[in-house]
């Protein structure tokens, strides 16, 4: 039986990198069709037509034989479907069903638990009162800088101390001493800790020594490599 026709309908600097990533890893074909962010960084009009969100990464999926279309929306639920439909060997699944269950965990874990407090800081990082003449910047600026401090600070240092642990303990990866989607779906929000893509450092590297390992040792992979240059050929930068 012949695999469908694979779209990554791809926004530059945003998180579909990592399902090129995916697709890449497990060598299948697909097509990119891109998008670029407008003036104010924000997903352009036209992915609305697909999903009426209008977010990225949106995996289209067509049947060659009857034409039929599934848009798949949301980065977790993107990797569940590529793993069931497409990973019939488990290479980036597990064929151990605890372990399996582990991946699903972590593929919720990074959008659930772990994205939150790093957009938080984010946001606030970008200092929208910059421009208020003083004092008055200063009010919103104490605002923020507590909100930083009593809550994305601290729970992002919570976050990282338990995933230092997990990859200890599982021989430089996070589920079963080997490579798995969690690891790529789990790499975005740590290489965002670390300083990348947006430039603004919420953690020091140093002080996460196995995190540091596992996410340099990820990023010599050959599909890492492959998807890197074809997201940059559409309007990434890294």
């Amino acid at each position: 039986m012949s695999l469908p026709i694979i779209r990554v309908h791809f926004l530059n600097e945003s998180r579909a990198f990592r399902v090129l990533w995916l697709l890449d890893q497990l060598k299948l074909d697909y097509e990119i069709v891109p998008y670029r962010r407008d003036a104010s960084f924000r997903a352009p009009e036209e992915l609305k037509k697909l999903h009426p969100l209008g977010k990225s990464p949106l995996l289209e999926v067509e049947d060659r034989k009857t034409g039929k279309r599934k848009i798949l929306a949301e980065s977790g639920y993107i990797f569940q479907y590529v793993l069931k439909h497409f990973d019939k060997a488990k290479s980036l699944d597990n064929a151990d069903s605890d372990k399996s269950e582990e991946i699903q965990y972590y593929l919720h874990y990074a959008e659930g638990s772990l994205q939150p407090p790093l957009i938080v800081d984010m946001l606030f990082s970008m200092d929208p009162y910059g421009t208020l003449p003083f004092p008055l910047s200063y009010i919103p600026g104490m605002v923020t800088q507590k909100i930083v401090e009593n809550y994305s600070k601290g729970e992002i240092k919570n976050q990282l101390d338990f995933i230092e642990g997990e990859i200890a303990k599982n021989d430089g990866y996070l589920v079963g001493g080997k490579l798995s989607a969690a690891d790529i779906l789990m790499s975005f929000p740590i290489d965002m800790a670390f300083g990348g893509p947006y430039g603004h450092q919420f953690a020091d590297p140093k002080q996460y020594p196995v995190i540091d390992k596992w996410l340099k040792n990820l990023k010599t992979l050959v599909s890492y490599t492959s998807a890197k240059y074809k997201a940059g050929a559409n309007g990434a930068q890294f």
